[in-house]
């Protein structure tokens, strides 16, 4: 068993959107290449396209549409999908490309491919800036990705349970040093005398054991008994590792950071806390202002 580190990162779409969709799902079956049009043409062929959910789409329509503008504003008072904010000379779109693909708005849709602008010029713009799509890879604990999960409408692709099986690693609480990991990681079996606080020491050791318990134990499910793992994943613990890709709006992620980083419904757990922290200084370093 590993204790692995939380971690964000953001991933940049790019202009080859198809490549940026393929390697989102791949979480899903811990995967970090392959074909990427293989992919793409299985997703479309089974219709799962929630996974295009991380595609964004950008159009900045001229506002001589005018027959569309009663439309507009009726459309985004019925879909969460998509933002509309129109503004001089332009109405401007953002979407993502599982909106297209359901097609319920033919006319509409044939204009926002018509006026489709890329990321970088979408962004340029005032308007633009502030209606961007960002997705994060995000490396955290089971228990915490159920509380970054609890948003709607939902764009999240997440490794599946069934791949834990091959490394059996959590990651790291926040009530475990980073020094006292390592010392884990290097030697399984150590007993932790280097904690300072010899109570936290004894709950260190009783926690370990108890994860790399259940990690033998799942590992005995499937290999001794030959339940399946989407069965034996019961066994797993509730901080064992997991890879999660979110795609939202800034919009959306204010509103998840309230929620697990300044806790604007009560305290949020420390865990989510830091992952959220890890969220709200990136959208920093690309230029949204946040309260202190």
């Amino acid at each position: 068993m590993k204790i692995i580190e939380p971690k964000v990162e953001l991933w940049k779409q790019g202009n080859d959107t198809k490549a940026h969709v393929a390697r989102c799902a791949r979480v899903c079956y811990d995967k970090e290449t392959g074909n990427d049009t293989s992919l793409i043409k299985r997703l479309l062929d089974s219709k799962h396209w929630s996974m295009f959910r991380h595609e964004s789409v950008y159009a900045i329509i001229p506002i001589y549409e005018k027959e569309l503008e009663d439309y507009l504003l009726l459309l985004v008072s019925s879909c969460p999908y998509i933002q509309v904010h129109i503004y001089h000379n332009s109405v401007y779109i953002a979407t993502n490309e599982q909106f297209i693909l359901d097609k319920s708005y033919p006319k509409f849709i044939e204009l926002i491919n018509m006026y489709r602008v890329t990321e970088d010029e979408f962004s340029n713009t005032e308007i633009g800036f502030h209606m961007m799509r960002y997705t994060f890879c995000i490396d955290t604990q089971i228990s915490t990705s159920r509380e970054l999960n609890r948003v709607s409408p939902n764009s999240i692709a997440e490794k599946s349970t069934r791949y834990v099986y091959e490394d059996g690693s959590i990651c790291r609480p926040h009530w475990i040093s980073k020094e006292e990991a390592e010392l884990f990681n290097n030697d399984n079996n150590i007993i932790l005398n280097e904690a300072i606080n010899a109570d936290l020491n004894e709950a260190i050791n009783v926690y370990l054991n108890g994860c790399k318990r259940d990690f033998e134990e799942y590992k005995i499910l499937v290999d001794k008994y030959k339940i399946r793992r989407q069965d034996a994943r019961g066994k797993l613990p509730l901080d064992t590792a997991t890879r999660c890709i979110y795609t939202y709006s800034v919009r959306e992620w204010r509103h998840i950071i309230d929620l697990r980083y300044y806790g604007t419904t009560g305290k949020p757990h420390p865990n989510a806390r830091l992952i959220a922290g890890m969220i709200r200084n990136n959208l920093m370093e690309l230029g949204y202002d946040f309260r202190d």
